[in-house]
């Protein structure tokens, strides 16, 4: 199945004018010998040229094939229906709605600490955290669009990272120092490449030169994720260092 969701804006174009075509040269075969079928393909082939393209593949298309099919002169209205049936069922099978896809990430509405802060203080950090959530859900979608991206999420795990500076800090908003360069450095660009990247590989033409920005962009961001997973182990050092001290005091206390 296609799923119409996750295809380009190129890909769209690309498989309507495909459609446009191929009813085109449909209208041309059948016009000497079914002249009501050739009408029901040409309105079909008018309104596909002035619609959105996941319209022309999902409805227009089917609807052309149909109304041909009860236009055709000397045929049975059981091979009609046979037909009507293989029609409806194709589209079903090849461009029919994909069932909507679980959430990206399982994800729990964070309570944030604000123990120790005043009011004006715990209204900057709620701005601050709220706006850096966001922009780690939307980093996260943007990394399923295509297979490169999907890639680099996977063999990366940024997300899980990301997640994890953003839930240390709803813990503790005083770490926000040792997160700045995650807030307001690394996941910001992250989230500016992939747009852009996004807006790239939906042009008519991507020529070499594209192909070769896309994977310099690709690189910075492997790089990009590396640093927020330094991020995270940066705001968790202190949990680490803690948990090493009570290592080390048990064992001594364990050769006592």
């Amino acid at each position: 199945m296609f799923d119409l969701e996750k295809l380009s804006k190129k890909e769209l174009r690309r498989g309507k004018w495909l459609t446009i075509l191929a009813l085109f040269i449909g209208v041309g075969a059948i016009s000497p010998v079914q002249a009501a079928a050739s009408s029901a393909l040409t309105a079909g082939l008018l309104v596909a040229i002035f619609v959105a393209p996941k319209t022309v593949l999902r409805w227009i298309l089917p609807l052309a094939l149909i109304a041909a099919t009860w236009s055709f002169s000397g045929v049975s209205w059981l091979l009609q229906i046979v037909l009507t049936v293989a029609v409806i069922g194709a589209r079903q099978v090849l461009v029919g709605h994909v069932k909507a896809p679980t959430k990206l990430t399982t994800q729990t509405k964070l309570k944030i600490n604000g123990q120790g802060l005043n009011k004006r203080d715990l209204t900057v950090f709620k701005a601050v955290f709220n706006r850096t959530n966001d922009s780690v859900t939307h980093v996260e979608q943007l990394l399923t669009e295509t297979n490169g991206l999907r890639k680099i999420a996977a063999e990366t795990e940024v997300i899980r990272y990301a997640r994890g500076v953003v839930k240390e800090l709803a813990d503790d908003p005083t770490q926000l120092t040792d997160a700045d360069d995650f807030v307001y450095t690394h996941l910001p660009n992250m989230e500016k490449i992939l747009m852009t990247y996004h807006d790239i590989i939906s042009h008519e033409m991507i020529d070499e030169s594209d192909k070769q920005q896309l994977a310099a962009a690709r690189d910075v961001l492997r790089q990009l994720a590396d640093q927020i997973q330094q991020d995270y182990r940066r705001i968790t050092r202190d949990d680490i260092t803690s948990l090493q001290d009570q290592l080390d005091t048990a064992k001594r206390t364990m050769r006592k």
